[in-house]
């Protein structure tokens, strides 16, 4: 059987997404909180969770880890969406709104998923470039909005790989401006303190993701959530696969939203903003609102070299508009100084 004439037109072309990951000492690669939590705190996680039973479903409603999160963001429970990580979420946007054909923009360059996701579920998209600031370039998204009536706008605030948070002006410009809805990926917004949460009661098109992988050091354990109106979210929930976050996910989810993590984030601002004093002397870069700094080596290909011959992981990107550019993840401050010693030196 010709397997390859079986699978969807739309994905033929598509390439697996290659985070570009490499196994060192120094994971500085996929900006990851350089913390776990604290050893102290998991070892009591983790023994309240051997009441957690095994044998039964998890509770599929998300009740317990939604009220908790309605109680630290300040939003109604039926505004919060929970699903197994961001991509998750995504893709049952997509699914929802998503017909064939219909035309998803994004700007370039961008978490690459929001493309990913988007052609998987037969979506065409308009990728936008940003402009010489790496800021959006409102206007033309507007326009692009209204010419293919688009169901979806995602912005990355701040945005990956570039860390900078676009214009606050701009984005509530297209929000204001557009029939469509415009999802505001809020990932590192700890690391920032920029959030447009305050703006959802005016604006039903506006959809806000947020994330436990960063500030809460759950990255392995997969965790987001959607803050919507409540029309929006009843719609997708039509799409969510029952029981679709595990019930250890929800534990520590629960129990990390009640741990302080205010040294933790006060340390890696305060380590960003060392690096990109001692970056932005010898390097073109941008300056970073988020837990990684973009910026262009003087010769890409050597400086992974560099950095891997001292079992450091960095992820330099080879092909988009983001080729010959590097994005580097803070780290503890003791990996920040074996960074700067070869940041030095020139790569």
């Amino acid at each position: 059987m010709d397997i390859l004439s079986k699978v969807k037109k739309s994905i033929r072309g598509l390439k697996a997404y290659d985070p570009g990951l490499t196994q060192t000492k120094y994971k500085l690669d996929a900006n990851e909180n350089p913390y776990d939590v604290p050893a102290v705190l998991k070892k009591a996680i983790l023994k309240k969770a051997q009441r957690i039973p095994f044998n039964r479903y998890p509770d599929a409603a998300t009740v317990t880890l939604k009220k908790n999160i309605s109680k630290y963001l300040g939003v109604k429970t039926e505004n919060i969406f929970v699903g197994n990580g961001s991509d998750e979420i995504i893709e049952y946007l997509m699914q929802t709104f998503v017909e064939q054909g219909d035309t998803v923009i994004v700007p370039t360059p961008t978490f690459e998923m929001y493309r990913i996701i988007g052609v998987i579920n037969g979506a065409k998209i308009i990728e936008l470039p940003l402009d010489k600031k790496f800021d959006i370039d409102e206007k033309a998204i507007i326009t692009a909005v209204k010419k293919t009536k688009a169901k979806f706008v995602f912005l990355a605030y701040p945005n990956n790989p570039t860390g900078n948070c676009f214009s606050e002006n701009k984005i509530m410009k297209i929000i204001e401006s557009v029939d469509c809805f415009v999802v505001l990926d809020e990932a590192y917004y700890d690391f920032s303190g920029r959030s447009f949460l305050k703006c959802l009661k005016r604006h039903k098109n506006l959809i806000i993701l947020r994330t436990f992988s960063k500030a809460f050091s759950m990255a392995a354990l997969r965790m987001g959530y959607m803050i919507a109106d409540r029309e929006t979210v009843a719609a997708v929930n039509k799409v969510r696969l029952p029981y679709n976050i595990n019930s250890l996910s929800q534990f520590v989810a629960v129990e990390l939203l009640k741990a302080d993590r205010t040294k933790v984030l006060e340390i890696i601002i305060k380590e960003r903003k060392k690096l990109y004093a001692l970056i932005k002397e010898k390097y073109e870069c941008v300056d970073s609102n988020a837990n990684f700094i973009f910026l262009k080596p003087k010769t890409p290909s050597k400086a992974q070299k560099v950095f891997e011959a001292q079992s450091i992981s960095v992820r330099v990107f080879t092909a988009g508009p983001a080729a010959g550019w590097m994005r580097l993840t803070v780290g503890t401050p003791a990996e920040n100084k074996l960074v700067r010693q070869i940041l030095k030196r020139g790569v």
